[in-house]
């Protein structure tokens, strides 16, 4: 018989048995503590990976708004489609093949691909298209609804897309957008963390097999849109530039492009920005036609000289990412020139605010003068003679201004420099901006001071340039310009305004004044240049630089450059038009630049509530309308046409005909003193030939277009200047017309003082 257990023997059990409990009590909690606490995390991102699924909600980007509130740029709602082979395979594989069919019709996708990707059933989904319209869209959701399909085979999961509703309009100061819709030019790039919203998201439940819930198990959470801009540019102004600038590098052959700025003087607000030729923002890969164009010569000439085609394509792609880097830089902020003689202006106004001139100190040009060993000449290689300080600038004298530099001296110069902006980048809001060259005060000798005096030393970017002449003529303050004038958020609150931030004053009132006064001269000056407009009130310089950097003196490209500013008296608006290598035989800033500048100003002022003040004398010279002489005698159209200032030519009997048709028809513009042609009977229209009139003066193409029977239209602000020539003119030379047609002829002065 066994002998029964000892309770020294149970305590022993019994406490070895606790120990073990124990022990195993410590490890599961020590596991547990470990997978909860130390590793929570962990699992419960793979728990909800293997139990959830999850799509995101793009946010829309904010929109951005013109000073009017024009759309410039906008985001819409597109959508990604996805199919779950797995889903498919399992709850509808019957219908397999006519989900792939349809899709692949609907979205113009491959059906092949698409075939193959939807009989991996071990993927959970497969991604048929991002960017997917609503209307395509919608023909999915009826697809869906007409098949009775499970909502997780196809899934239509919400993204955004930019649109540009203006191809064009302000490229480079807009810029654009990636593929992920994140900005990466212009103002896309530099307000991105405003313009960018918060995604959202859909989470889904799936089972234990991997299929998606239903809705009872789907959470939504909703997208933050982004914030909107509203920005400082007006589309108007922006189309008038955009499309004087286009006119001009057309028409001057411009190489290396042409940008202009128009600026609120006193505030720095830029109301328009422009690069020409520009790209479309909607399809910002594509190239000019120009850019096309030389990479086809390209080509052509690789081709010749015996290239392999595997060699052409590498040196073409090159050359094309060349281009399209170049095609998106905003060249008002981005590029350097040599300002020519814009900057007289400014060594003007520091000698002025200095006391080393004034308005009755004179100055004496040779044409050319030695500067340490340097001869330096002027562009008018006759010389000018003496000069008081209003011709030199007006004759844009470069040994005149030589002296004022010499006079101010290298330390003062150096300090007017740095004061007006040149040495330091403006801070305009748009990226890229790049910073001056320039000859700093220790290594700046008497020759660099000199040609620095007259804008051919220190290299600038365009907006440093309008920025500073600003300065000259609103009362001496250096002003930081900007594009963006408030951000809203989504709801319409304003979250930020811009407000003018003056760096400093760098002339007195009294000097801005008197620069004023000078500058209109300067356009008004012997009857007009190329600048003025009759009924305002405009000041201006031109500018025309050499680019000794990138050519020699006997192949010399040049840059041509105006800027001028109205009303002169009180300025608001002030605008810059920098031409880059024009090719066509015309370069001096005033025959390149400045019309441009005239031809923005007569579309824009009235528009910007800017009206003209004429004189008795140029109401006198304003055209007339043609009126309507339908059915009148021969003496009452005389005594109409006779009232307006016009002249009449009849065809017919006058003494019982009346008026059948005229030319010019009537609502036609004609100048005073015109002819206009009627005809009392039917008869054969009478024509004529339009004679060649280019470089004529205005008197000798007055007389060959009104001796050929045809009326002239004179225009150009330079058509009371003896110097003026015709550039243009509106019907093509050679061309057969009727009597009576009104023929434009536009004048111009082609030198430095046009």
């Amino acid at each position: 018989m066994s002998k029964a257990p000892t309770k020294k023997m149970r305590n022993k059990v019994f406490y070895v048995v606790c120990t073990v409990i124990l022990v195993l009590t410590a490890y599961v909690c020590g596991v547990l503590f470990y997978t909860a606490i130390v590793k929570g995390e962990y699992y419960r991102s793979k728990a909800n990976t293997q139990q959830l699924d999850s799509f995101a909600i793009h946010a829309n980007r904010g929109t951005i708004y013109d000073t009017n509130n024009k759309i410039l740029a906008q985001s819409s709602t597109v959508w990604t489609v996805i199919i779950s082979p797995g889903d498919i395979n399992k709850n509808e594989p019957e219908k397999r093949e006519l989900i792939v069919k349809t899709l692949s019709e609907i979205l113009d996708v491959d059906y092949e691909k698409l075939n193959k990707a939807s009989l991996d059933f071990e993927k959970r989904y497969y991604i048929v298209k991002n960017k997917v319209e609503k209307p395509q869209v919608d023909e999915i959701t009826a697809f869906m609804a007409e098949n009775q399909l499970n909502s997780f085979s196809i899934t239509l999961s919400e993204d955004s897309k930019r649109y540009y509703p203006n191809d064009t309009l302000a490229a480079s100061i807009i810029g654009f957008t990636n593929y992920d819709n994140e900005g990466v030019y212009g103002i896309e790039a530099y307000y991105d963390e405003y313009l960018q919203g918060v995604d959202g998201r859909v989470v889904t439940a799936k089972d234990a097999s991997g299929n998606a819930m239903p809705y009872d198990f789907e959470t939504r959470y909703e997208a933050t849109n982004g914030n909107s801009l509203v920005l400082t540019l007006d589309s108007v102004l922006q189309h008038y530039l955009e499309k004087n600038l286009d006119a001009t590098v057309s028409q001057h052959k411009v190489a290396n492009r042409a940008t202009g700025i128009i600026m609120n003087c006193k505030t720095g607000a830029i109301l328009a920005m422009a690069t020409s030729p520009g790209f479309n923002l909607n399809q910002p890969a594509s190239l000019s036609e120009a850019d096309e164009a030389k990479l086809t010569e390209m080509e052509l000439a690789l081709k010749e000289a015996g290239l392999t085609e595997e060699e052409i394509d590498e040196q073409l792609t090159e050359k094309e990412s060349v281009y399209r880097e170049t095609q998106w830089k905003n060249k008002a902020i981005t590029e350097l020139y040599y300002p020519g003689s814009v900057f007289k202006v400014i060594t003007c106004a520091s000698a002025l605010e200095e006391e080393v001139v004034d308005l009755s100190s004179t100055f004496y040009c040779p044409g050319v003068v030695t500067v340490a060993d340097t001869q330096i000449h002027c562009w008018s290689r006759g010389g000018h003679g003496t000069l008081a300080l209003q011709d030199a600038l007006t004759k844009s004298c470069n040994p005149a201004f030589i002296e004022i530099g010499q006079r101010l001296g290298v330390h003062k110069f150096s300090s007017y420099l740095e004061a007006f902006g040149f040495t330091q980048k403006t801070g305009i809001d748009l990226p890229g901006e790049t910073g001056s060259l320039f000859v700093s005060e220790d290594r700046m000798g008497p020759v660099e001071l000199a040609s620095s005096s007259f804008g051919q030393t220190n290299k600038i970017t365009p907006i440093q340039m309008i920025c500073a002449y600003a300065a000259v003529i609103n009362g001496g303050n250096l002003v930081t310009p900007y594009v963006v004038d408030k951000i809203i958020d989504d709801s319409g609150n304003v979250i930020k305004t811009a407000k003018t931030q003056i760096k400093r004053q760098v002339i007195s009132e009294e000097t801005s004044k008197q620069m004023r006064s000078i500058l209109k001269n300067v356009v008004e000056t012997n009857g007009g240049t190329n600048a003025y407009i009759s009924g305002y009130s405009i000041g201006g310089k031109s500018g025309t630089s050499q680019k000794i950097d990138d050519y020699s003196y006997a192949n010399m490209r040049y840059v041509s450059t105006f800027c001028a500013f109205t009303p002169a008296e009180d300025p608001e608006i002030i605008m810059l038009v920098v031409v880059d290598e024009p090719m066509n035989g015309q370069y001096y800033g005033s025959a390149v630049a400045a019309p441009v500048v005239s031809a923005v100003f007569k579309e824009s002022l009235e528009y910007l509530g800017i009206y003209p003040q004429y004189t008795a004398e140029e109401l006198a010279e304003q055209n007339t309308t043609v009126p309507y002489l339908i059915n009148y005698s021969s003496l009452e159209a005389t005594t109409k046409l006779n009232t307006l200032g016009l002249n009449a030519k009849f065809i017919g009997d006058t003494e019982s005909g009346s008026v059948l048709r005229t030319v010019p028809g009537a609502g036609m513009s004609i100048p005073r003193d015109g002819t206009v042609v009627i005809y009392l009977e039917e008869a054969e229209t009478l024509t004529t030939t339009v004679p060649d009139v280019t470089g004529y003066t205005v008197a000798q193409a007055n007389n060959a277009i009104t001796n050929a029977g045809l009326n002239i239209s004179l225009s150009g602000g330079a058509i009371d200047n003896d110097k003026a020539i015709a550039s243009y003119q509106s019907v093509e030379a050679g061309s057969e017309v009727n009597q009576g047609t009104v023929v434009e002829v536009s004048f111009i002065i082609n030198d430095e003082t046009g």
